[in-house]
């Protein structure tokens, strides 16, 4: 197991001890392995917006692929969307 040092704020020192009680954390370590396991399996949210706007564009594509109108012009693809 690798050892890592690192320096935060008074102030986020703070907020780490609070964040511990409210959570049940022992431990600085074991509260920053938690946070790493987070941050590695969850989204952000611009993270979730992309996802969602892509899901959107996405489906107007399919739409106008079934519509036969990929291989138009741009302005003949977007009249009815």
């Amino acid at each position: 197991m690798s050892t890592v040092f690192f320096k935060i704020t008074e102030k986020q020192d703070e907020e780490v001890k609070f964040l511990m009680g409210e959570e049940g954390y022992t431990s600085k370590a074991e509260f920053f392995r938690f946070l790493i396991k987070f941050f590695k399996y969850h989204k952000s949210p611009e993270e979730i917006r992309l996802g969602k706007a892509t899901n959107e564009l996405s489906e107007v594509l399919k739409k106008l692929n079934k519509k036969g109108k990929l291989n138009s012009s741009l302005d003949e693809q977007l009249t009815d969307v």
